[in-house]
């Protein structure tokens, strides 16, 4: 029998014009609509293959394709996204979601009090998927536009290298070790956490970071270590197989944990977080000297405006542009004396 239950839901099972052998929910306890889901979805799959139009694909199911091809180290905000998601696209094709389905969640999070920041994150992913399905996967799919919410300017929080000092005596040892290694490298939380000795060549003294976070770069990089960081790795050896930074033979997931804001707190630096490490790196940098374009490949940006930000922290590097026109015109301007002032 092509439909039958499962519980109080309706499913349907055929054989496609194709041969691939096909079962799904229809998502109703109705039989008679369970039956015109049936008959639509033969009509689909029959259109598709004689008359070559393009498939449909379920949002589950595109979901499920991105997550096995993009293959993110850590998924626990990319399942926590789709989770939340799934109530409003679960049972829709990807070619069905509109823009007014996306303004609707827009709006729900506005109501939960969610940040634009974090809204914008989970638009992103949405959009993702969406794209995808439309470019990659050739399947019926027509996203639509999706404008992202205005976001506060950036702030910049970073340390001066005695706080940065004070931090690191006041914090226990495992977590020390990340913050050195975080000050000495630039790279991010999870970047730092999920660090695996297979990413590390110490004869070359680099890094190898794979380009798989879609909501920051998806290029890849490589980050030369300092004698500092590779003193840091050195402190980790032996104590895991796969993993380079652990607590108590275990890998560590978070670094931005209740531990390490409260032991901010109690040296006395305020509003600040584990990324503003990355900060302090890149000011650091622009400080000494280092060109944005250098810090921008250091750091991994693909974004040169997100370099920009640290520009101000530098003017050092302007000087010798202002006294190149001083020595070159100076003979032929007048002193201000000659004008009486």
């Amino acid at each position: 029998m092509s439909i039958y239950k499962r519980n109080t839901i309706w499913w349907v099972e055929f054989i496609a014009p194709d041969g691939t052998r096909i079962q799904r929910s229809t998502g109703t306890e109705d039989r008679k609509q369970a039956q015109e889901f049936e008959a639509k979805l033969k009509h689909d799959l029959w259109r598709v293959y004689h008359l070559g139009e393009k498939p449909r694909m379920l949002w589950k199911e595109a979901v499920i394709r991105f997550m096995r091809e993009k293959q993110n180290k850590d998924q626990t905000n990319e399942i926590s996204i789709f989770k939340y998601l799934d109530p409003y696209f679960g049972h829709m094709y990807v070619d069905e979601i509109r823009r007014m389905h996306i303004d609707g969640i827009i709006q729900q999070r506005l109501k939960e009090g969610v940040s634009n920041a974090t809204i914008n994150r989970l638009l992103q992913k949405l959009r993702a998927v969406l794209n995808k399905a439309h470019k990659e996967w050739e399947v019926k799919c027509d996203p639509p536009f999706v404008k992202l919410l205005k976001e506060p300017k950036k702030r910049v929080r970073w340390l001066t290298e005695n706080e940065a000092y004070r931090l690191i005596q006041a914090l226990p040892a495992h977590t020390a070790d990340m913050v050195i290694f975080s000050l000495e490298t630039g790279l991010r939380e999870s970047n730092v956490t999920l660090l695996r000795w297979d990413q590390i060549n110490l004869s070359e003294r680099v890094i190898y970071i794979e380009g798989d976070d879609i909501l920051k770069s998806e290029q890849a990089f490589v980050v030369p270590l300092s004698e500092k960081a590779v003193e840091v790795l050195k402190r980790q050896f032996g104590k895991h197989l796969e993993r380079v930074f652990t607590f108590k033979g275990n890998p560590v997931r978070r670094a931005n944990t209740k531990m390490f804001k409260e032991t901010c707190k109690e040296i006395g630096l305020e509003d600040f977080r584990w990324h503003d490490l990355r900060h302090t790196w890149a000011t650091w940098h622009v400080n000494r000297g280092t060109p944005l374009e250098v810090l921008q490949e250091l750091g991994g940006w693909s974004d040169y405006k997100m370099v920009k930000r640290y520009a101000h922290f530098s003017h050092q590097h302007l000087h010798k542009y202002v006294n190149s026109t001083q020595n070159q015109f100076s003979t032929n301007f007048p002193t201000l004396a000659k004008f009486g002032q």
